[in-house]
C-alpha cells in the first residue's frame, strides 16, 4: 500500500491550496480528483472551440495583501492580472448603465446622479466600507475560525487590533439592520441593487445576511478585483501545477470511495478498489460528501442551508461588437430572477468569438422532476437569462453558436455535491465566524471548502484550505509557511 503524508480528496480550491503549500513545505502529497481538470466549481471546460469558466467567474484576493497574493507568493508563482475599476456594471431597468467604481466618494456621486433618493444611502456605503475594511484586515492576517484549539487561539490573535471593536454590535445583526441604522430606505432599485450583490456573494438577501458578512461581501469589490486571463480556472491549473513542481503527485479522473480510520493511518480507497495509506487527510468535500466517504448516514444539505445554481453558457460571433467590461449584475423588475453576467472577449488575434456565462441562484429540490419536465424547465429558465443578456448584448440570440446549460443535476454530477448544492452555507447571523462550523470532523482529518470558515468563494475556500494545511502540517511536526 502506497503511504503519503497528506491526501487530499478534491481539487477545489481549498484542497488544491492545501496540497500546493503541503508539497512546499515537503510534505509527500498525493491528490485525488474524479474530474479531469483541477478547480471544482471554479474550474473550467471548453465546448465547440469555445471556453467557459464552470461557476466562480469574478477574481479577488490578488492585490497586495489579499489572500490569494499571500498563497501564490509562497508557492513563488507570478500571476499576470490586472485590477478591474469599475468591478461591475449594475443593469437597472428604465436607468443608464451603472458602473461600481472603487472609491466610495464617487459610487456615491454616481448613483445620486443616476438615481432618486440615492443620498439617503450614503451612510450606508460608509458603513460597508467602514465594517467591511475591517473584516478584510482580519482576513489579511489569515484567522482561524472558530477557536476550538490552542493553534487557532494562536493564528488568530495576529488579527487583534482596537479597531476590532467596532464589529461586535454587529456580530448577530442583519444588513438590513445596518441599513435602517444608516437610514438607507426609500429605493426599490437601489435595495434589489444591495440584494442583487448579496445573493451573488452570500447567498441571502439584506434581510437575512449576516451584517458582518454583508459588509465585506459588498466591499470587497472595491478593494480588490482583478482580471486574470483564463480565469478561476488558470489560477486552479496553477496551484495544480505547483503540487507537481514540488514533487507532489496528481491523480485527475481518480475518484475516492472511502475513508477509513485504522491504527492511526487513514485509509484511502479509491473508485478502483487500490487503497493508499496516508498520516493526514485533507477533504475538500461537503458534509454530505463526507458522511458517504466515512460509511455514515448522510445529513442532507436543505434548501433553508444553502442554494444551487442554474449557469447559461453562451458561444457568441462577436463581430462588429464594441469591446465591454467583463461583469454586468443584472437586476430586473419584471419578476425575472437577478443574475450575473460574465462577458469573455477572445484574446487571439483575428478572433471574434466571445464566451458568456450567466448565473443565476435555484433551489436544488426544483430540479428533481421527470426528465420531460426538466427539459420544458430548462428551456425557460434559459429563455429568461438570454432576455438579461440582452441588456447588455441586445441582438444576441442572433450571434448565438453555442448554448448550453447547468442545472443542479449537472453540479452533482461534475463536482460530486450530493443534491448539487453549490456556493456554501447560506451566510446568516448564525454562522459569521465564531460560530461557524469547525474543520476537524476527526483526528487528523481537516476539511476545506466553502461549508467551513469562512465560506463562499475562491478567497474564502483558499483560507479554508490554509488552515486545513496549516492542522496538516503540525500534525506532521513541521512549521507551515503561513
Amino acid at each position: 500500500m502506497k503511504n503519503v503524508d497528506v491526501a487530499v480528496v478534491g481539487a477545489g480550491f481549498g484542497g488544491l491550496t492545501a496540497g500546493a503549500l503541503a508539497a512546499k513545505s515537503g510534505a509527500k502529497v498525493s491528490l485525488f480528483e474524479q474530474h479531469t481538470r483541477p478547480g471544482g466549481c471554479a474550474g473550467d471546460f471548453a465546448l465547440e472551440g469555445f471556453w467557459f469558466p464552470a461557476g466562480a467567474t469574478v477574481v479577488t484576493g490578488l492585490e497586495p495583501g489579499g489572500i490569494l497574493r499571500q498563497v501564490f507568493d509562497k508557492l513563488r508563482i507570478d500571476v499576470p492580472s490586472r485590477p478591474l475599476d469599475p468591478s461591475i456594471t449594475f443593469h437597472i431597468p428604465g436607468h443608464a448603465p451603472l458602473p461600481y467604481v472603487a472609491n466610495v466618494a464617487e459610487w456615491k456621486h454616481l448613483l445620486r446622479g443616476a438615481l432618486p433618493g440615492a443620498q439617503r444611502y450614503d451612510r450606508f456605503w460608509d458603513w460597508t466600507h467602514d465594517v467591511g475594511g475591517e473584516v478584510y484586515r482580519i482576513g489579511g492576517h489569515l484567522p482561524s475560525l472558530p477557536l476550538q484549539r490552542w493553534a487557532d487561539l494562536r493564528r488568530t490573535a495576529r488579527a487583534t487590533a482596537p479597531s476590532m471593536t467596532r464589529l461586535i454590535r454587529w456580530l448577530g445583526a442583519t444588513v438590513e439592520d445596518a441599513k435602517r441604522h444608516s437610514g438607507a430606505e426609500g429605493s426599490p432599485a437601489i435595495d434589489a441593487m444591495i440584494d442583487s450583490l448579496l445573493m451573488d456573494a452570500t447567498g441571502a438577501k439584506a434581510g437575512d445576511c449576516s451584517a458582518i458578512q454583508g459588509a465585506i461581501a459588498l466591499d470587497l469589490y472595491r478593494r480588490g478585483c482583478q482580471w486574470v486571463e483564463g480565469g478561476t480556472g488558470r489560477l486552479a491549473m496553477m496551484l495544480a501545477r505547483s503540487i507537481r513542481d514540488s514533487g507532489g503527485e496528481l491523480r485527475f479522473g481518480t475518484g475516492v470511495r472511502a475513508l477509513t480510520r485504522t491504527n492511526g493511518r487513514w485509509q484511502i480507497t479509491l473508485a478502483d478498489g487500490e487503497e493508499v495509506a496516508a498520516r493526514t487527510v485533507v477533504a475538500n468535500v461537503p458534509p454530505a460528501g463526507l458522511d458517504r466517504l466515512l460509511g455514515r448516514r448522510i445529513r442532507p444539505t436543505s434548501d433553508r442551508e444553502s442554494w444551487s445554481a442554474f449557469v447559461l453558457h453562451l458561444g457568441i460571433d462577436a463581430t462588429n461588437l464594441p469591446s465591454i467590461s467583463p461583469f454586468h449584475q443584472i437586476v430586473p423588475s419584471d419578476g425575472r430572477p437577478s443574475s450575473l453576467v460574465s462577458v469573455f472577449e477572445s484574446r487571439k488575434v483575428g478572433a471574434s468569438r466571445w464566451s458568456i456565462s450567466v448565473s443565476t441562484h435555484v433551489r436544488a429540490a426544483d430540479w428533481l422532476g421527470f426528465p420531460r419536465q426538466l427539459v420544458c424547465q430548462r428551456g425557460k429558465t434559459e429563455n429568461v437569462l438570454i432576455r438579461n443578456v440582452e441588456e447588455v448584448i441586445p441582438d444576441v440570440r442572433d450571434r448565438t453558436i453555442v448554448q448550453r446549460s447547468a442545472t443542479p443535476q449537472t453540479f452533482e454530477r461534475f463536482t460530486s455535491r450530493p443534491g448539487g448544492f453549490v456556493g456554501g452555507l447560506i451566510q446568516r447571523p448564525n454562522l459569521v465566524a465564531l460560530r461557524a462550523r469547525g474543520h476537524r470532523p476527526e483526528p487528523a482529518l481537516f476539511l476545506a471548502g466553502d461549508h467551513v470558515f469562512p465560506g463562499q468563494g475562491t478567497v474564502g475556500t483558499a483560507l479554508s484550505g490554509i488552515n486545513a494545511y496549516r492542522d496538516a502540517v503540525e500534525a506532521l511536526g513541521g512549521r507551515p509557511l503561513l
